[in-house]
């Protein structure tokens, strides 16, 4: 019958053997709950913000295109009233001519009367006669019926005259009395009209439209293909614009077949829809990125938690065996007690009539004991002890055995035994009063006591190796020391004395907080931590020394035991003193300009992206300054190249008058200068500081023996902190500079971000 102890045994090891599995088939399970729901949500809050952004650029969008079909409204209103001031066809076709002068984006401007002949009209490019008739267009007809007030945005047709597609822009004009009396009309291309498409905005695959509420597209672009003239796909739009002016959905165009988040207004005035969308596929590039990345690290952690659960079942299943077996061995061990692995012998007293001991009989001798004898146990039980041994032991033996019947306590004695073939064997005896009797166990410690004798001449030559490393060490020109796991300094090397001088008591046996000076300690403590840990560190550090303030290059190795336990560390320091005056003036070298002495290209490669990080995380303003010399290939020309040296020096030394101690001055290359500002305000401050830069040239350069007249022109980039990239704001001040030399030189141009 099995005992409550045995069944409970074996209700925890069930226990164990099924519940590990579950617990790790639960964990699975909620990972997966909530690594599902987390890219759920991740799904739902990026075409959440896709919706946003479309709804912002449709907004943007909007107001472009009402922007441009406003201004074009005006000049064609402004054209269909001063239309009858003039005199004759050819000063309307001079009327026409000024207004497209101030419209870049039309292509032609003419006018019908009331039968719709053209009787003036004016090109972009080149020169028309007025012939020709409109009756037959819609946009003509639209007027003509009064089917339309205000501006018509006309479909997509093939000029007549342009042989090209264009949009036709038309307004009625009337008489005195109130009647009809033709059209004005503004042809653009179709491209216009979706010119706000850009690809940092909408991506590669986004979508800018505009089309009519007769469901025709005026213009319609996606990345740098132009759709106009189809139809807009009213079964996906129509419906939304009859419910809202304004809304967004997602569709797959019938078009290009991408699926898109789309953004939709109703430019009401106008009778058109402005719509834009970004492509699916884009806006959720990022999200199936960390989707994937989500999954990966699921299924690895899936691995991991498998691995670790079969591990542990595995572990368990294995403890229970070993439990198991253990059980079985101690049953055995209990049987088998009274061996023993050392010769082991139970001798028995027999005494003479006065009492006194005479001889000792065996009566008991494990294996070991037997073999030691080299005899049978016949040949042992039962023998006087004494003559089993060597005779020269007898009588030191029966001493001993006497000593321990008399006082009746333990003892425990090392000797000699010299066997029948010569050998002699170290022997350990102990020997136990047990009743009338003694039980004695012997050892054969010769290999122990060989192995100390080897040990003792190890350690002797040990200790002459020591004092070999310990000269070497107090010989080289590293501070050497060591501190255990108590941060007890227990060793430092001779350079010690020689770096802090002979006055200096010496460490060893004082504590680190002790010995380092609380500057010190805030350095270091942190690598000392690291160590002790188990970790390797590196670190450069500043101390005053006999010879001044010294550049250390300190390396903490942790001491490691065969346990894996850290038992302190070795603190080696090495002077990189003149190491580090050699890289400083390498590094002057490489970052330096040797004719005006400013930082150079490589220089400002490597700090702008600093500078815009320090932006962005601050929120401040920082600006570029582009700049060069004008004229200086005629200054190199006419006066040499040794003098136009001399003019790029005296230009650095004039800027750096300008600028604060904290801006950069950059020699780009050739006579191109860049300054760097940070921690601007705003961007007038960067133009401020381009004002002076051009201000600071109004004076001649004097070189030697001539006054040279030397201007700028400079071309300011601003970014407020944005995260504008270094590339882009580079190439915002490079058009900056060719837009302020267009402008005639000696001036600065300005661009904000």
């Amino acid at each position: 019958m099995l005992s409550f102890a045995s069944m409970s045994n074996r209700t925890i090891w069930g226990l164990l053997r099924w519940g590990i599995p579950g617990f790790g088939a639960l964990i699975l399970v909620a990972m997966w709950v909530m690594g599902t729901a987390n890219m759920r949500q991740d799904k739902e809050r990026t075409e959440a913000e896709a919706y946003r952004r479309s709804d912002a650029s449709t907004q943007a969008y909007e107001a472009y295109i009402l922007r441009a079909l406003q201004q074009i409204d005006q000049l064609e209103g402004f054209i269909a009233e001063n239309a009858p001031l003039t005199d004759s066809d050819a000063a309307l076709t001079r009327l026409l001519a000024q207004a497209l002068q101030h419209q870049p984006n039309l292509s032609s401007l003419y006018v019908t009367n009331e039968h719709g002949d053209i009787v003036a009209v004016a090109l972009r490019d080149g020169k028309a006669t007025a012939t020709g008739s409109a009756k037959d267009r819609a946009y003509f007809q639209v007027h003509e019926e009064a089917r339309w007030r205000g501006l018509y945005v006309g479909e997509p047709t093939l000029g007549r005259v342009s042989k090209s597609w264009v949009i036709h822009l038309s307004r009625a004009r009337f008489k005195a009395d109130g009647s009809f009396a033709g059209v004005v009309v503004a042809t653009v291309n179709p491209g216009f009209l979706v010119d706000f498409y850009n690809e940092a905005q909408f991506g590669k695959r986004g979508l800018v439209s505009l089309t009519g509420l007769d469901w025709t597209l005026r213009a319609r672009r996606s990345g740098e293909r132009v759709w106009y003239g189809d139809r807009a796909g009213p079964a996906s739009l129509a419906p939304r614009v009859e419910t809202a002016p304004a809304g967004h959905y997602f569709a797959e165009s019938r078009l290009d077949g991408i699926s898109r988040f789309i953004a939709y207004r109703v430019i009401s005035p106008y009778r058109v829809v402005a719509y834009t969308g970004l492509a699916r596929d884009e806006v959720l590039a990022e999200y199936e990125a960390r989707r994937d990345r989500l999954r990966e690290f699921l299924v690895f952690a899936t691995g991991v938690v498998l691995l670790a659960t079969g591990a542990l079942t595995l572990l368990v299943l294995r403890l229970h065996a070993s439990r198991l077996r253990a059980a079985a061995a101690e049953d055995r061990f209990q049987a088998a007690s009274d061996a023993q692995l050392d010769p082991f012998f139970m001798l028995s007293v027999k005494r003479a009539e006065s009492g006194a001991p005479g001889d000792f009989v065996c009566e008991h001798a494990n294996p070991p004991a037997l073999h030691w004898l080299a005899r049978e146990r016949a040949q042992v039980v039962g023998q006087s002890a004494l003559s089993l041994v060597p005779k020269d032991l007898r009588p030191h033996l029966r001493e001993v055995y006497e000593t321990v019947l008399l006082t009746r306590g333990p003892l425990e004695e090392e000797f000699s035994w010299h066997t029948k073939q010569g050998e002699v064997r170290r022997v350990v005896q102990q020997v136990v009063p047990v009743s009338d009797g003694l039980a004695i166990t012997m050892r054969d410690i010769t290999q122990t006591r060989a192995k100390e004798e080897l040990l003792r001449e190890q350690r002797v030559a040990l200790e002459h190796n020591e004092r070999q490393l310990l000269a070497i060490t107090n010989n080289v020109p590293v501070l050497i020391s060591y501190v255990d796991r108590d941060r007890t300094i227990v060793f430092v090397n001779e350079t010690h004395r020689r770096w802090y001088g002979s006055t200096w008591q010496t460490p060893v046996g004082k504590k680190l907080f002790e010995h380092w000076s609380p500057a010190v300690q805030e350095e270091r403590i942190p690598y000392v931590i690291r160590a002790m840990g188990g970790e390797r560190v590196e670190f450069l550090a500043s101390r005053e020394t006999v010879d001044g303030l010294r550049t250390l290059q300190s390396i903490y190795v942790p001491d490691v035991d065969a346990d894996g336990l850290v038992q302190g560390i070795y603190m080696l320091s090495f002077d990189i003193t003149d190491f580090k005056r050699t890289e400083a003036e390498l590094s002057n070298l490489l970052y330096r300009d040797t004719l005006t002495g400013l930082d150079n290209r490589l220089r400002f490669n490597e700090l702008l992206p600093q500078a815009l990080a320090r932006a962005k995380r601050s929120s401040k303003g920082i600006a570029l300054l582009f700049l060069d010399v004008d004229r200086f290939k005629h200054i190199n020309d006419t006066h040499g190249h040794a003098i136009g040296d001399d003019v790029l020096k005296k230009v650095a030394k004039r800027l750096r008058q300008v600028v604060r101690e904290t801006d950069m001055v950059v020699r780009l290359a050739g006579d191109e200068f860049i300054l760097l500002l940070e921690e601007l305000g705003g961007p007038k401050e960067s133009e401020a500081v381009a004002s002076k830069v051009v201000a600071q040239f109004r004076t001649p350069l004097s070189l030697g023996t001539i006054s040279l007249p030397v201007t700028v022109s400079v071309g300011v980039a601003y970014d407020d902190g944005t995260g504008l990239s270094g590339k882009a704001l580079l190439q915002m001040a490079d058009e900056q500079l060719y837009a302020a030399k267009a402008a005639g030189r000696n001036a600065f141009s300005a661009a904000r971000y």
